[in-house]
Parts: C-alpha cells; structure tokens; sequence
C-alpha cells in the first residue's frame, strides 16, 4: 500500500515539477530513473550507479541532481494516523542516494547543495536543513569537501563558480582563515550576476548567502575601522546592483536614522519582507506619530515626510499599525502585543484577543525557538 501511494504521489509531483522547469525531464522517465537506481543501488556505489542512469536515460548528470532535489520535495499524505500505520515513505532517503551518487560523480549542483545544507546545520540552522544534512555521512562529506576544492580551483568554468567561490569562503571563515575567505569572496562578486537571470540556480536550490553580504559581514567584525567602513562598499554594491533585502539593510545601519537615506533603505528592506527592516519603520513612525524632535527637527527628514504630515491627523499612527501589521504576521511578537494594546484602547477587544492568541502559535520553522517566551506568557495571563 505504502509503494504504490508512494508511486501515484511521486508521478504527480513530478508532473508538476516538469511544468515548471524544475524537473529536466519526462514524468515517466524520471520514475523510470528512480526505480532502476533502487534497483540496482545494492549491486554497486551510488556514483557509478548514477553516471549509468546518465548514460542509459541519455541524460546529464545534473538532470539526476534536479531529480534528487525533486523528489526530496515529494509530499506525503496528510492523514498522521494513516501514516503511523505505514512504513515511513522512502522518497527523502532515496533522494538523498541519488545525491550521493551525483555528487560521488562530482555534479556541481550535488556537491554545492549538500555542502550548503552541512554548513547551514554547522550555524543552527532550523530543522528542516538538519534533517538534510543528516542524510550525508561525515566520511562522504569529507570527500565532497575535496571535490569543492577541485571545483573552486575551476570555478571560472562553471556556473555555479559564484556559489563554489561562496561556500569555500564561508568554510574558511569558519575555520579561522579570513584573509583566504576575502580573497574567495572578492572573487565571487566579480563572478555574479547581480540582476537576476532565469535558470541561473535551480529553483529548489538550497538558498546561499550572496558573496556581498558575505564579504561584508567579515569586513564589519573586523578590529579596525577602516576594514569596518569597507564594508559600506560591499553592502551598497549588493543593494543598488542586486536589489537585494539583506544588503539594504545592512546598507541603513551605516546611516544616522534621522537621515533620509536610512529610511531608504530600511523601507526598501522591509517592503521585501526583511522582518527586523519591518519592525524598525514600524517603530520609526510611531515616533514620528509621537512627534519625536530627533526626526522631526531634522529639515530633510521633515521634507520627506511632507507628504505623510501634511495629509490628516494621526496618518503616521495608522502607518505605523500597518507595519505591525506586517511585522506581526512575520512571527514578531513584540509587534502583536502592541496590536493587542491598540486594539484593548479602543474598546475592540475580540480583535485584541486575536493577537494575544497569535501570540501563543509555536515559533515559525525559521525561527530558531521561542524569542520571547515572557510575552507568550503575558498573553496567556491576558486570555484568562
């Protein structure tokens, strides 16, 4: 029953996958290439097994890889007390096989995937990323850890050079040796496609920091200041070249939040849902619906916000719950007691006690535990 609910969900997925170019191949021949792979993984090693499928498919080696990936993905049934009663689906192993076997026949994509999960478990990653890498022996992660200095010392050759470049440097710098890590990073940038280009990473990729960023959060710790201001450069490189989130963010930190570049900045942020970029405009117009002089005092800032105080009374409150708003449905607590406090004020107390009751909803899987277990506690007092 298990094997053949497995078959159905697998051919459906894969189905899915293939319309948007995520799986390389036909439905049927990707299962084709899942059942012969089982069939034979106990007759040989997993890279030979896989540079076979290649061969007898007529398929390239990354198009087993994007399987693998795929097939990590396949869904199980919902029903937990079906699933109890049934021997646990292989689809997760099984693609964590085929894995192996692409990166043992030294896939870029394989090798880069995996090494990204054991680095992200490495730094406390969420669950999902540990039950990844847990699928990787130590013993094969030694060996892939080689083959990504062999892909480092050719990273100008592949497309994934940026992403190899990136993650040698992140293993160095975890190792201490910094000025190796810069070096990789430099070179990164001067690889990447700062504007976004279709097709360039696989779509269930797992996600890597951008060299950028990464190159500027190691300038940022440094002990001297002028390593510490070239930081800027990189944040501002990521932020105005790439558009990313991240590097707008940190871009603002080197700005007086007085000024009108900050607000820039970490509105630009926030509206691409960076959540700490979200809760600081939220708190920054409710200064301004304080009338904060800090702000307001300062004439470029007044000027920019021209448009928000010269409209009608208490425009910047309302602007400022809307960015709760935000905040809270990105898991920030804090922000949902603030709601629950507004709403209590003005007698709509069924609203509040929504809030309160958000607040009790475990952490979001990308949140490592429970940040503010004092304000679930205040909530539950509040509810009673």
């Amino acid at each position: 029953m298990r094997a053949d609910m497995d078959a159905r969900a697998r051919l459906g997925f894969y189905t899915a996958n293939q319309k948007q170019k995520a799986l390389h191949m036909e439905p049927h021949t990707a299962d084709s290439i899942y059942k012969d792979f089982l069939a034979q993984k106990s007759s040989m090693d997993h890279g030979s097994n896989v540079l076979r499928l290649a061969k007898k498919y007529k398929v390239e080696l990354e198009d087993i890889t994007s399987l693998a990936l795929v097939t990590y993905k396949v869904p199980d049934f919902n029903d937990r007390a079906k699933r109890a009663q049934l021997p646990p689906s292989q689809h997760k192993p099984t693609a964590g096989l085929l894995l192996q076997g692409c990166a043992q026949a030294e896939d870029p994509l394989a090798i880069v995937h995996i090494l990204t999960a054991v680095y992200l478990n490495s730094t406390n990653a969420h669950g999902s990323i540990k039950e990844i890498a847990r699928l990787f022996p130590p013993a094969e992660v030694a060996k892939y850890r080689k083959l990504l200095d062999t892909l480092t010392a050719r990273a100008n050759k592949i497309s994934l050079g940026p992403d190899v470049l990136t993650l040698k440097g992140l293993f160095l710098e975890q190792e201490g040796q910094k000025e190796q890590a810069i070096w990789l990073y430099q070179e990164a940038v001067q690889r990447c496609h700062f504007k976004f280009t279709p097709g360039s990473r696989h779509p269930l990729q797992l996600p890597l920091i951008a060299p950028w960023n990464a190159l500027g959060y190691l300038l940022k710790s440094d002990k001297v200041a002028d390593v510490r201001s070239e930081a800027k450069t990189y944040f501002k490189k990521g932020a105005l070249e790439a558009d990313d989130p991240l590097s707008y963010f940190e871009l603002a930190a080197f700005e007086p939040r007085t000024g009108t570049q900050w607000l820039q900045y970490t509105t630009k942020a926030a509206a691409s849902g960076h959540s700490e970029a979200i809760v600081n405009v939220a708190t920054f117009y409710q200064d301004v619906a304080a009338s904060d002089p800090a702000i307001l005092n300062h004439s470029p800032m007044r000027k920019a916000l021209n448009w928000l105080l010269s409209w009608q009374p208490g425009s910047a409150a309302v602007l400022a719950r809307e960015w709760l708003q935000a905040a809270s449905m990105a898991g920030h607590k804090p922000s949902m007691l603030k709601l629950a406090d507004y709403y209590t004020s003005i007698g709509a107390h069924e609203r509040a006690k929504e809030y309160l009751r958000k607040m009790l909803d475990p952490p979001l899987p990308t949140q490592h535990g429970e940040e503010w277990p004092q304000l679930v506690q205040v909530a539950r007092q509040r509810l009673r």
